[in-house]
């Protein structure tokens, strides 16, 4: 007989789930001070979700560090409790579901109890292992082996909240490759967990089948040898590095395209000339065009990128064209109130701001700082939002700061934070890319630094202030 402990403090609830459970022929307890503080060895635990909203993560968790971890099952009637279910990992079931169907969900969660973590522990009760070995990789070794035969249903689940998670080999599979306890096509597979690829793409890599691809990584993220993050693990690597930049630009695309003009998707004003906006349309697609993003494993974010690519295109041939682009902008014009535009902004404010940063920028050069600062805050003024202006004036602002006595790094720090998220979501500015890079080396970040002006020169392989500041990096 099926067990199972109602752990929440609803009495009322707890007292109806009873009788209807106990009629659909399971053994039920209530504890009602369980749901933070796991009791017993029950075969399914149903816990209140609206009951603990924000907390509802970490009672799933601490139900399944018990050995043997039971299925969790999470009711509600709230919106926000479907989705904190999801982020738990654990099964969902509306507060009003019938008895029938509340006993299919419990039956579910204890068939795949084990599929509810990676851990050494869920993987032992999964393949039904003897006593522990005392050499650790000797035990882990044999979880790899009993996980090549394990029923596909149990991998398939854990892995299925996974499945847009990159992978990261960790020095377990060093330890594992060393005692031979990795046949050769698994080897293979575990080249590939570079964290820059995700579960459902390492599974389609081969050389292993999807079911031994998926069994092989459940045992290793299961014995500590892979680990599976939502975003890129670290960015230790310029692989990593990038992909993790190109994820946070495209999110900060959609947001900032959102309820915008054609002249923000370009990044240019009204000014702009037919070869400018080619220049900002080719800049675009160096960045964001679907065949620069091929090699990309963008996971949730790929589906995003050819409708992205589709609306530059668009704006591109709107505003190239005379006729259209006046329609466009008497478009702009009848809707500005409900518009958010860095871009499309009055004629004489775009000049004002054009002239102001030129003079800032020829007062950086002559080492003028405080007029450096004034001029490029006069051009953030009339253009707010221009990830040239913002970024310069971030460093301007620096170079004033710890010319009068403040703490570098500190400084640096924040300006540095400035200067991201103006360049955040953008087409590429290397002469931006510039000014962030003095302010992450500033901040002792010299790996990012060094990133910065190596994209900077990738975009303008001639502008001289990125590569005098890729030798005095140590640049190659």
């Amino acid at each position: 007989m099926v067990r199972v402990v109602l752990a929440f403090g609803d009495v009322g609830l707890g007292v109806q789930l009873q009788e209807a459970l106990e009629g659909q022929g399971f053994a039920v307890r209530w504890d009602g001070a369980a749901a933070m503080a796991p009791t017993g060895d029950d075969d399914a635990v149903i816990i209140d979700g609206d009951e603990l909203a924000e907390r509802l993560g970490l009672a799933a968790s601490a139900w399944r560090a018990r050995d043997p971890a039971p299925g969790v099952i999470a009711i509600g009637s709230r919106p926000t409790t479907v989705a904190l279910a999801g982020a738990a990992q654990v099964r969902y079931v509306a507060g009003d579901a019938p008895p029938r169907a509340l006993a299919e969900a419990i039956h579910e969660v204890v068939a795949m109890r084990y599929a509810s973590g990676m851990t050494r522990a869920l993987a032992r009760r999964a393949l039904a292992l003897p006593p522990m070995l005392a050499d650790a990789t000797a035990e882990d070794a044999r979880i790899i082996a009993g996980a090549r035969q394990l029923d596909i249903a149990i991998p398939r689940a854990a892995l299925a909240w996974h499945a847009q998670h990159y992978v990261l080999a960790t020095d377990g599979v060093a330890r594992l490759r060393e005692a031979r306890a990795l046949a050769i096509p698994e080897v293979e597979l575990t080249n590939h967990l570079d964290g820059t690829r995700t579960v459902q793409a390492i599974v389609k890599l081969g050389p292993l089948d999807a079911y031994q691809s998926a069994r092989l990584l459940w045992a290793l993220a299961s014995v500590g040898a892979a680990v599976m993050t939502p975003e890129p693990a670290d960015l230790a690597t310029p692989r990593r590095r990038g992909l993790a930049a190109m994820r946070d630009h495209l999110r900060a695309r959609i947001a900032r395209l959102e309820s915008s003009t054609f002249y923000d998707v370009l990044e240019v004003t009204p000014l702009a000339e037919n070869d400018e906006l080619e220049r900002a349309y080719q800049l675009v697609g160096r960045r964001y065009a679907p065949q620069m993003l091929a090699d990309l494993d963008l996971a949730d974010l790929a589906g995003h990128v050819p409708r992205l690519w589709e609306i530059a295109t668009k704006a591109r041939a709107v505003l190239v064209d005379l006729p259209s682009r006046g329609r466009y902008n008497d478009w702009v014009a009848a809707r500005r109130p409900t518009l958010r535009s860095a871009w499309a902004i009055d004629l004489a404010a775009a000049r004002a701001a054009g002239d102001a940063y030129a003079r800032g920028q020829r007062a950086l050069g002559e080492g003028d700082v405080h007029k450096a600062l004034s001029e490029l805050a006069t051009a953030c003024r009339h253009h707010p939002g221009h990830p040239e202006y913002e970024a310069n004036l971030a460093w301007a602002r620096y170079r004033v700061e710890v010319a009068a006595g403040k703490d570098r790094v500190a400084i640096a720090r924040v300006e540095r934070a400035r200067a991201e998220a103006a360049l955040r979501g953008t087409r590429p500015w290397p002469r931006a890319q510039v000014a962030l890079a003095l302010l992450c080396a500033a901040d002792g970040d010299v790996d990012a630094a060094r990133w910065q002006v190596a994209d900077a020169l990738a975009y303008d392989p001639g502008l001289a202030a990125a590569q005098q500041l890729h030798a005095r990096l140590g640049g190659r």
